[in-house]
């Protein structure tokens, strides 16, 4: 947990000072991941690095897990917290896994259990660690540099990361994959994180609450939704975009508006006569084809008018798949792009968990929108 008690940063003196932070005051919950977010120079980056005491608080207080940093060894502070920024710093000399290593050593791991979590870190972020461990910084991509940036902060099992526009470099393909890797990570993990960003797309994806900063004030501190749905200012609603309800698409995933238990399913040893009745009796423009609930592709009408064969003999495969874990942007995207009207849902497992179409995707935001109204 991070408390923030009216923490106020002044630089400079006199008519020359700058207040970068103004009595801002809220709690970060074990195991959640707050994105300060803001336009340039409204103290976010100061905020986080007077949490590990890279700059110092002018008035009020910060509590790590109860206690006060300013009465903390200052190295035993930042030694028990992660801390990954934008431009990576990772030490050019040093070979990956010395890289990693570095706050092990210092709190004197020995070198079997290094060499143990060094080869752990690499495997969590999809790093060879035969083929990666003896490289330098300087051969590997961007993208395969923040993740070794990444596992380099995890090293010693910090309950708390600093991350400071850390995806912030990394070209938007990789930056998406490395946000999805990263959500898994801490689904497992449950560290508390505190993380910069100035994307509202990247808060939206990857917090659990976000605070809004303006001028060094926190003008709003709320879970993604409410900051969607009911914007404390004019300033957050402007900063948050007019298409507020198009980003609700991005924040819901696709298990909080599947189907599941649609219709429009068929085994694939039915014959294409039944099926095309099957059709034509409940007005399905596809049929989801399965076998032992795994999907093996879908077909129309057009496709089983006059065959005589088994159904899974004329499927059509899906030209993407869906995960439950999915943002319903992406669903929507595939239906458009496909001029599909629904997909299948995949489980973790790779078998048929229900459907996602147009109409549930309706229906579940006309939903959250008719909550957020009662609240």
């Amino acid at each position: 947990m991070i408390e923030y008690d009216s923490v106020t940063k002044i630089f400079g003196a006199g008519k020359t000072a700058v207040t970068a932070t103004d009595s801002v005051t809220f709690t970060i919950e074990a195991g959640e991941t707050a994105v300060f977010l803001g336009p340039s120079g409204c103290g976010k980056t100061t905020l986080l690095r007077m949490t590990n005491r890279l700059e110092s608080v002018t008035r009020g207080s910060i509590r790590v897990q109860g206690r006060d940093i300013m009465e903390m060894n200052v190295q035993q502070l930042r030694l028990g917290m992660g801390y990954v920024i934008q431009q990576i710093g990772l030490f050019p000399n040093k070979t990956i896994a010395g890289n990693i290593a570095v706050v092990p050593r210092m709190l004197k791991w020995d070198k079997r259990r290094i060499d143990e979590r060094i080869d752990e870190l690499l495997r969590i972020v999809k790093l060879d660690p035969e083929i990666y461990r003896n490289r330098y910084p300087v051969e590997l991509s961007g993208g395969q540099q923040q993740r070794v940036g990444v596992a380099r902060a995890l090293a010693a099992d910090p309950d708390i990361l600093l991350m400071d526009e850390p995806f912030g470099a990394i070209d938007p393909i990789n930056r998406h994959q490395i946000q999805d890797e990263f959500l898994k990570l801490q689904a497992q993990l449950k560290k508390t994180i505190a993380f910069v960003s100035h994307d509202i797309h990247e808060a939206i994806k990857m917090a659990d609450k976000i605070a809004i900063f303006k001028d060094g004030k926190l003008v709003q501190f709320d879970t993604p939704e409410i900051i969607l749905m009911r914007p404390a200012s004019k300033f957050v609603s402007d900063f948050v975009g007019a298409d507020r309800a198009l980003k609700v698409l991005g924040l819901l995933k696709v298990r909080d508006a599947m189907n599941r238990e649609p219709r429009n399913v068929i085994q694939g040893e039915f014959t294409a006569e039944e099926a095309l009745r099957f059709m034509e009796d409940n007005n399905f423009r596809h049929l989801i084809v399965l076998r032992e609930n795994r999907v093996l592709g879908f077909v129309t009408r057009r496709q089983l008018k006059y065959e005589q064969g088994r159904v899974e003999e004329l499927v059509e495969k899906f030209p993407e798949e869906l995960t439950a874990r999915e943002p319903l942007r992406d669903a929507l995207s595939a239906m458009l792009m496909h001029d599909l009207m629904s997909f299948p849902v995949l489980d973790d497992s790779g078998g048929f968990s229900g459907t996602i179409s147009y109409r549930y995707i309706q229906k579940s935001i006309l939903e959250l929108y008719s909550e957020s109204q009662d609240d």
